[in-house]
């Protein structure tokens, strides 16, 4: 785990889940700022294993935290609310590619993903009272065209799960799949008025 804490003792705890493809530090480095205000603790899949653990994480979580998934660690940042939704001041998936909302709950949407746990329940997650924020980058944008970047979330993935969590969406059109870092002014001053709330 990677910790950034230049706040006052006592500031907010957030933990930030990273997925097997990019290490935390370069994932999040644009949101290092934000450790002036807030505690970040970067964690992702455990050695050996395919993606961040969600039974792991929520026991990260102690008596609080406000929890950021990006793109696989989203999945790992559901699980860990969904297990320890005492714990959760906030959710906040960004990207999360690995996800889709159906008629019949929440699914992996494989290859991105391992699936979700055979015994996971949407339930703690829809009927929550902690603020759930989606952001999304744009698909086939101007970003991922000037990148020659492939964009793994489909269109409508984000929307989808907004509306089955009751979720707030951030769309960041000038941004490919890791908004945080492409336009990382809107997605820290998202996540600030979140985190203060």
């Amino acid at each position: 785990m990677t910790v950034w804490d230049e706040a006052t003792p006592g500031a907010p705890r957030v933990v930030m889940v990273y997925g097997p493809l990019a290490p935390g530090p370069e994932v999040f480095a644009a949101q290092r700022p934000l450790a002036e205000l807030f505690r970040l603790e970067l964690a992702g899949p455990a050695a050996g294993t395919p993606g961040p653990d969600g039974s792991r994480l929520a026991q990260l979580l102690g008596h609080g935290a406000h929890v950021v998934g990006h793109c696989a660690g989203a999945t790992a940042a559901l699980h860990a609310a969904a297990a320890a939704p005492h714990a959760v001041r906030s959710l906040t998936l960004i990207e999360p590619c690995a996800l889709r909302a159906t008629a019949d709950g929440l699914r992996s949407a494989p290859p991105w993903s391992a699936p979700l746990n055979p015994g996971f329940s949407a339930a703690a997650l829809i009927t929550a009272d902690w603020p759930t924020l989606i952001v999304n980058g744009a698909p086939g944008g101007p970003y991922d065209a000037r990148r020659s970047c492939v964009h793994p979330t489909p269109p409508g993935y984000g929307e989808q799960l907004a509306d089955a969590l009751g979720a707030r969406q951030l769309r960041v059109e000038d941004a490919g799949h890791a908004p945080q870092r492409d336009r990382p002014g809107r997605v820290n001053a998202a996540l600030r008025r979140l985190w203060q709330g």
